[in-house]
């Protein structure tokens, strides 16, 4: 099956009612997304359903038809949309069967007859607001009739390609929600910079990130990463970050574990889950550093030189061990050095934590801002492809300027 083919003027053309059907398929995101097996499943129920030579679940962009899952069309990802049998289907917004495109004037000789596909039945879907978006097809190399039971069983099917539409629109707005929950703007404090970004491998995940500037004065930064992903694991967290930031503003830190721990313990049990958290508090005027690393392990202090102090962990993971203990631990931010934090997202694509931060992290590190330190480190976990949330945060202690100028 060719991919791609030049374009044709015919019946096939979309309707009047594009700009909302283009704007229903954007707001979902799905165009250009990676394969996924809830689709390709739904595509190969029907190609053995109808006995057929192919299925595919496709969508009707403004200039092409896209495949998001097919098979038994192997290659088939992206059409125009004068070949697109689909885009017909789109247009009349009902159940199209062509049962012998050799015969239909609009694509007797278009690309799909030159590879020998003769019959062609398409199942509108549509969007969670009701609007066209796409189709589940069938093809086969053989003219064919289609009853009312082959209708039915079709649209059953494309009924389930519609469900999984809803549920990844509902998961990306779940998503940003979450991506609202993490902070936007960094605490305002004289000598230092911070930042943050988490990158959830699914629309939703299980790391956070969060930081507070407490009543003592100090700076309280937190990065968590709850086992598993998705809705379970994102709901595990948003307990956690609101309890978290509740008993850090009152409490020491050894206090605010132990609190944290006993809120948290039944969650933990019953959702069958464990966490990960690095917290820590930084004195500004001195750069005294206390925190509490619960099995995260992924915390270190880089210098301007590109030297690397790795924090040591204090106890185990949240919700791992009954009657768990966590001692806080002290280090020193010194001006100049960098505090950073990762999640296990980033380290998955590296032998070790080490090797990580002197490929992304350790290279320039003197350069430019910690947002942009922060953002380079997503985006190469972005371009390598990231099974797991990739999460970073990064405290800088900003040099005084007689250190800055001696060092140029």
């Amino acid at each position: 099956m060719r991919p791609e083919g030049g374009a044709r003027s015919t019946g096939a053309a979309v309707d009047a009612g594009q700009e909302v059907r283009l704007r229903a398929l954007h707001s979902l995101g799905i165009l250009g997304t990676p394969r996924e097996e809830r689709f390709d499943r739904i595509a190969r129920l029907a190609r053995r359903l109808f006995d057929a030579s192919g299925a595919a679940v496709n969508f009707i962009a403004e200039d092409r038809q896209w495949t998001k899952a097919e098979s038994g069309l192997e290659g088939l990802v992206a059409v125009p949309l004068g070949e697109s049998m689909c885009a017909r289907t789109v247009r009349s917004g009902v159940l199209t069967v062509i049962e012998d495109a050799a015969e239909d004037a609009d694509f007797c000789d278009g690309m799909f007859v030159a590879d020998g596909i003769r019959f062609y039945a398409g199942c509108p879907i549509n969007s969670g607001d009701g609007v066209v978006i796409g189709t589940l097809c069938i093809v086969d190399t053989v003219p064919r009739t289609f009853d009312d039971r082959d209708r039915a069983a079709l649209a059953d099917l494309a009924a389930l390609a519609e469900r999984e539409i809803g549920l990844s629109g509902e998961l990306r707005r779940a998503g940003e929600v979450q991506q609202m929950l993490m902070p936007s703007l960094a605490l305002e404090v004289p000598g230092y910079e911070m930042a943050g970004r988490c990158v959830a491998s699914q629309d939703i995940g299980g790391d956070f990130f969060a930081w507070q500037l407490l009543s003592t004065g100090e700076i309280q930064l937190h990065l968590a990463d709850v086992m598993g992903h998705g809705i379970p694991a994102a709901l595990v967290a948003a307990s956690l970050r609101a309890v978290l930031l509740g008993a850090s503003q009152f409490n020491t830190l050894r206090d605010t574990m132990g609190k944290v721990a006993d809120a948290t313990g039944q969650l933990f049990e019953d959702s069958a889950s464990f966490a990960t958290l690095h917290s820590v508090r930084v004195h500004p005027e001195t750069g005294t550093m206390e925190y509490v690393d619960a099995g995260h392990g992924l915390a270190f202090i880089l210098d301007l030189q590109g030297g690397l102090r790795r924090l040591a962990t204090s106890g185990p993971p949240l919700g791992l061990l009954p009657d768990a203990a966590w001692e806080p631990r002290a280090e020193h931010l010194a001006p100049g050095e960098t505090l950073v934090v990762v999640s296990d997202g980033l380290l998955d694509l590296f032998p070790s934590l080490e090797e990580a931060v002197a490929k992304v992290l350790r290279k320039r590190v003197a350069d430019g801002s910690v947002r942009e330190l922060v953002d380079r480190v997503i985006a190469f976990s972005e371009r390598r492809g990231h099974d797991d949330d990739a999460t970073v945060l990064a405290l800088r202690r900003l040099p005084s300027a007689g250190e800055a100028a001696a060092r140029q």
